[in-house]
């Protein structure tokens, strides 16, 4: 080989290619940045910072960022809808808090709106953000006309994809949150949310979550302390999941109510509840049907379980009411209602003494089908030996009865 002409051809062959590259620059990827939009407050309580919020989610709703500032209070006058946004991330690092307005409200289903959207985030970055319910002239207002129709707090219908992070919740007029026309994929997670009552006001009907008609839904990592339901699942809830939750002062981790509409067909499946701390409630956790007869319905339970759950003074660790709302709870309607594959496992803790020594109380319907079963369950009551009231359990419940349930 003529070693000077090999080495002339490997020089133009690199300098041909270094020429290429430095003449032809690789095209720059264009990134595209999310429109960030921060609506301004107008500072006071008497002016509504609604349209200034809308105006940002037309502006940046389609996949931007609108950001509540922190230590900055937005006055919601008027339903604060999420109209506009498509994959759209709202951050609330301060206030949003609801307006004392009680013509305003009564009658409007919810503070704020969520419905068919898909997509969205609502969450705080920094764990600042607060959204203020401002319950207590409501409940005021409830106590004194139980026709006052109050507004839910944040209301998620026909929508999908939707998660609600890192925020506290306080003091709704009603129901802190509701999930339901057909709703799917949506997350609750590391939320903090409490009803406190006052000396001159009794917070009311506070539930923390109410899932109807949805599927997959996740309530998670979250604390609750509130007078009602903390979680229930309500017609129409499909594969539901609720874990690591604390929930003080409720009526405990429900199905229901179920069946309250003449000639209605209500279903609740495939739901797990758990781990869960459950203290100061009215039961940890249970099933409300209503009776029987032409004035009511149908209900459907089926796939259900709460799995490690520790009760810590609460008055039932397990309560069925197959009676639920009845005049006479001893002598109601049957119904013929149908619980299968529900199950209670993991139960720990001890109750208070409201029922003592009784620890569980399961009404099942003479008529119903009753397919229960409890297992790894060892709460006691404050003293004596545990107690557990049963009727119409189809099957073995793996517990031992040692009387005739009520309720």
């Amino acid at each position: 080989m003529n070693q000077p002409n090999y080495f002339l051809r490997v020089v133009a062959f690199v300098s041909i290619l270094f020429s290429a590259v430095w003449a032809s620059p690789p095209t720059p990827v264009s990134v595209a940045k999310r429109a960030v939009c921060t609506p301004a407050s107008a500072g006071n309580a008497g002016t509504d910072d609604v349209p200034a919020i809308q105006a940002a989610f037309k502006s940046c709703g389609n996949g931007g960022t609108i950001v509540i500032p922190a230590g900055k209070t937005y006055a919601i006058r008027s339903t604060l809808s999420f109209a506009g946004c498509v994959n759209c991330d709202f951050q609330v690092e301060g206030t949003l808090k609801m307006s004392e307005d009680l013509t305003f409200w009564n009658g409007k289903q919810a503070v704020i709106l969520i419905s068919g959207v898909t997509g969205a985030r609502m969450r705080s970055v920094t764990g600042t953000g607060l959204v203020d319910g401002n319950g207590v002239p409501y409940w005021i207002q409830f106590a004194a006309d139980s026709s006052y129709r109050r507004p839910t707090l944040v209301y998620i219908t026909g929508s999908s994809a939707i998660t609600i992070s890192s925020l506290r919740f306080k003091n709704p007029a009603n129901v802190f949150h509701s999930v339901t026309g057909g709703s799917s994929n949506v997350v609750y997670d590391s939320l903090r949310m409490d009803a406190t009552s006052t000396a001159n006001a009794t917070a009311k009907n506070t539930d923390g979550f109410d899932i109807g008609t949805s599927s997959h839904v996740t309530v998670r990592n979250t604390m609750v302390t509130n007078q009602d339901d903390c979680v229930a699942l309500k017609a129409g809830s499909n594969f539901a999941l609720v874990s690591n939750i604390t929930c003080d002062g409720s009526h405990g981790l429900s199905v229901g109510s179920l069946g309250g509409g003449a000639g209605s067909k209500d279903s609740v499946t495939n739901a797990f509840l758990g781990p869960a701390v459950m203290k100061n409630s009215a039961k940890a956790v249970g099933i409300k049907l209503y009776e029987g007869g032409s004035s009511h319905g149908v209900a459907t339970v089926s796939n259900v379980t709460w799995s490690g759950i520790t009760v810590q003074n609460c008055d039932y660790a397990i309560q069925i009411q197959s009676c639920y709302s009845a005049a006479d709870t001893t002598n109601c309607v049957s119904n013929t209602d149908s619980l299968t594959g529900v199950t209670f496992t993991g139960f720990t803790g001890t109750t208070s003494t409201k029922f003592s020594p009784v620890v569980a109380n399961l009404n099942c319907a003479p008529s119903s089908t009753c397919n229960v079963v409890v297992n790894g369950f060892s709460v006691k009551p404050p003293s004596g030996t545990a107690s557990v009231l049963c009727s119409n359990i189809d099957g073995s419940l793996g517990l031992s009865c040692s009387g005739k349930a009520s309720g």
